[in-house]
């Protein structure tokens, strides 16, 4: 390990941890009560984190908040609805020179010193939203999804693509936490390879069922952002991820209905996946604790991982369900995450 390398770790982990607390700001309205965030000025520093693979936990030179999300990526997405409107803003920036944000290679016109108010088209599609510095240099890409209305679902299809019907409000007891999808992503052949984060593609949260292109999508940012929270802790942590399979992401409530899940299932909001380490290739979960074994002992790897998160103050408003699952006959151990807003913990050997 280089100093180089050691550098670039601890920068990298002092200024996640300053995304992070943008992020709880930024979403404090949409996950419940507010948190107050105190500065603790009692809490041990830290000795100078080494971490083996530095290129594994990529960051931007910046963090770019995009309505109520903050983004510490390279590379992200953004997901509206036709005639929406985005605020972006340039946070942490390291020149003084202002940053140039351009859609589609054409520059969007400042509300300010890196500040922007960018209007999505008035049809579906994709984008590709660059932040650029003085030097030409693009600092970070943002892959835009302009979804499809959900007012376009017709006796439960989407362009011949099944959807089926969502629980009616009157079935809902906690309104704000089970809000109906506004919009679907449309995915293409030539679409579904696309990143929606530094290691997740499109087509890894496709619905499971059986069709035809075009599919179609519901994916919220926040289970991204937890995603790659998660998979970078594990990696400071001397926990080796270089491959994170999403084994079930966004489901249509037709499947869900049609694989005998329970009818609230987060799956169908678009917040949850099931997930497992998977660096062999094998499509089972790997042994993280290596004993030898894999079982569910190597879940509650990753679900310690999980609640470690959960105490920190940078992570209040990712809080959701934790489900840790043992193997069966056809296939490995896994856990299930959301971010639904409450906690919710549970356990299936």
């Amino acid at each position: 390990m280089t100093l180089k390398n050691v550098i670039k770790s601890t920068r990298q982990r002092v200024s996640h941890r300053g995304s992070l607390l943008c992020l709880l700001t930024a979403l404090a309205a949409c996950t419940g009560p507010a948190v107050e965030v105190q500065a603790q000025s009692s809490e041990p520093v830290h000795d100078p984190l080494v971490v083996d693979n530095p290129d594994a936990l990529p960051e931007a030179e910046f963090n770019l908040q995009m309505g109520d999300v903050v983004v510490p990526y390279d590379v992200f997405s953004l997901f509206v609805v036709p005639g929406e409107r985005t605020e972006l803003e340039v946070l942490y920036p390291q020149s003084e020179a202002p940053y140039v944000l351009r859609v589609d290679g054409e520059p969007v016109q400042s509300t300010g010193k890196n500040k922007w108010s960018w209007l999505a088209g008035d049809k579906p599609g994709t984008h590709t939203m660059e932040v650029v510095n003085a030097e030409g240099e693009t600092g970070m890409t943002i892959n835009v999804f302009v979804k499809v209305p959900a007012e376009e679902v017709s006796g439960g299809k989407l362009k011949y693509y099944h959807i089926g019907p969502y629980p009616s409000e009157n079935e809902i007891t906690h309104k704000d936490l089970y809000v109906e999808p506004d919009g679907f992503i449309e995915v293409t052949k030539e679409n579904q390879d696309t990143k929606v984060s530094p290691h997740f593609t499109l087509k890894e949260f496709i619905s499971k069922q059986r069709s035809n292109y075009p599919k179609f999508v519901y994916l919220q940012a926040p289970l991204l952002l937890k995603l790659e929270m998660l998979r970078r802790e594990m990696n400071l942590q001397d926990i080796n991820v270089d491959r994170m399979v999403i084994m079930s992401g966004y489901r249509t409530p037709q499947y869900n209905r049609a694989i005998g899940n329970v009818k609230f299932s987060r799956h169908v909001y678009g917040d949850a996946a099931d997930i497992f380490v998977d660096n062999d290739g094998n499509y089972r979960m790997d042994d993280l604790n290596n004993d030898g074994e894999h079982d569910i002992n190597d879940a509650d790897v990753m679900a310690g991982v999980i609640n470690e998160l959960n105490k920190r103050s940078d992570f209040k408003a990712l809080i959701g369900g934790l489900g840790v699952y043992g193997p069966k006959p056809h296939r490995g151990a896994f856990i299930h995450i959301d971010t639904r807003g409450i906690k919710a913990r549970w356990r299936k050997p």
